[in-house]
């Protein structure tokens, strides 16, 4: 079989929890120091981030929102905790096969006014750096592993049933598209390939 013979053009959605999104994040995000260095070198610390989960976003034009939970670093307001909740919209980009961080909208209140004026400055200018590099999911690299092991038992005649065996390789795997669902993000995958059936057996 060459190229000319492709057989297989299929599409698969891939779910992924927004709990295990949120451990991949928090994985990245927990610990982290939001920071300003000042024009004579000097650098504050503002807050540190405490925890971090992931959900649907409600707002439109958006597919996930981020509750941030920070503590707050100043000499005012230190130890102080509070909540910050980062609505991300998401980017497929199919020339270079990952998923990355395309739009933002930021809200967080405490009570008080100084505080919320503080959180405005420094978190929308540190939160659209820091997500802008942490939000990227390049999950070619795993899919392309999964496709190379389903291959190597392509390769070796896969039994479907009593002998019935399906031969063949999958070629061109690519991400085609991505929504937010309420409880997972759905990402399609179409894929390429190659592939016949054998019989070896028939019974009456």
């Amino acid at each position: 079989m060459n190229d000319n013979d492709k057989n297989i053009f299929i599409t698969i959605p891939v779910l992924i929890d927004y709990q295990v999104l949120s451990k991949y994040i928090g994985a990245k995000l927990v610990g982290e120091i939001l920071s300003n260095d000042s024009n004579d070198g000097d650098k504050s610390n503002y807050a540190m981030v405490l925890d971090v989960s992931i959900e649907k976003s409600n707002l439109e034009g958006f597919d996930l929102l981020l509750n941030i939970t920070l503590k707050m670093l100043t000499s005012l307001f230190k130890n102080r905790e509070v909540k910050i909740y980062f609505h991300a919209a998401l980017e497929l980009d199919n020339d270079l096969q990952h998923i990355s961080l395309k739009d933002f909208e930021i809200d967080g209140k405490t009570d008080n006014r100084f505080a919320d004026k503080l959180l405005e400055t420094v978190v929308n200018k540190w939160m659209y750096k820091k997500l802008k590099k942490k939000m990227f999911f390049d999950l070619m690299p795993i899919i392309t592993e999964k496709v190379s092991s389903i291959n190597l038992e392509l390769e070796n005649k896969l039994e479907v049933k009593d002998g019935v065996h399906f031969i063949g390789s999958l070629d061109k795997v690519e991400l085609c598209k991505l929504k937010a669902a309420e409880k997972v993000l759905w990402v399609w995958i179409s894929i390429n390939g190659i592939g016949l059936l054998e019989i070896e057996k028939l019974e009456m």
